[in-house]
């Protein structure tokens, strides 16, 4: 049976045996890369005023909760850029990771994680929220770069 050459579009994306997990990868990194516009647009988010109460007492006022949640905001984009290329994807795994090491740090910070008694507030259910979407994205991603490297997909450089 011959063999075709790959498409465009399935050189920049990447395919999978499982065309969901592809769908996923992208799906979610476009859902990071809104998530980290709504941080770095002013207006845009609606708990802009806890993410900033946040930013400043984790960082006791040394950093400028505005700028700290415009790095974490380009953080998040950047992560859900790398996710829409195949040939970032082991990139996008590094970010995402370091990005779950910032959601402990929060989601363990007693102000963001506790609110009467054991509830949690409104913006720690948004950082457990967003540290389990990363974890997903970070098994998607590297089911999808492991299924490449098996098929020897050119765009992973394999």
């Amino acid at each position: 049976m011959p063999t075709t050459a790959p498409s465009a579009l399935t050189r920049l994306i990447g395919s999978s045996a499982n065309p969901l997990l592809t769908l996923s990868r992208l799906l979610i990194g476009l859902f990071l890369i809104w998530l980290g516009l709504t941080k770095c647009i002013p207006g845009w988010n609606p708990l802009e005023v806890d993410a900033q109460t946040l930013a400043s007492a984790l960082t006791q006022g040394k950093i400028d909760s505005t700028l700290l949640l415009y790095l974490i905001g380009g953080w998040q984009v950047l992560a859900g850029a790398t996710l829409l290329l195949i040939k970032t994807a082991r990139l996008a795994i590094v970010l995402l990771w370091l990005l779950i090491m910032v959601y402990g740090i929060l989601f363990f910070f007693q102000f963001a994680a506790l609110h009467d008694g054991n509830q949690p507030t409104l913006l720690a259910s948004l950082v457990i929220r967003n540290a389990l979407l990363t974890l997903a994205a970070i098994a998607i991603t590297s089911r999808g770069v492991k299924d490449a490297m098996i098929a020897g997909n050119p765009a992973t450089g394999k």
